[in-house]
């Protein structure tokens, strides 16, 4: 059996299964779509949610127009 041979037979095998791992690990993380981070634009409209929106005589969310405000917990009020 030549060095090249037991290479073949015992570490790439083995460098395979690492990197399988490597990529069933990292794989999910880089498929999501990206985190929010404070200071960025929220792209969604408000959302105020209440069991009983009637009941509370809060107003109908249609037509509300994202304005590109910043989210975020500073304190600038």
């Amino acid at each position: 059996m030549s060095v090249l041979e037991t290479i073949l037979i015992f570490a790439v095998p083995s460098v395979g299964l690492y990197l399988l791992i490597v990529l069933l690990v990292v794989a999910p993380r880089m498929a999501r779509r990206p985190r929010y981070r404070v200071g960025q634009p929220w792209p969604y409209a408000p959302l105020w949610w209440t069991a009983n929106p009637e009941g509370a005589q809060l107003p109908s969310t249609e037509g509300i127009v994202v304005t590109g405000e910043r989210g975020s917990a500073s304190g600038d009020w």
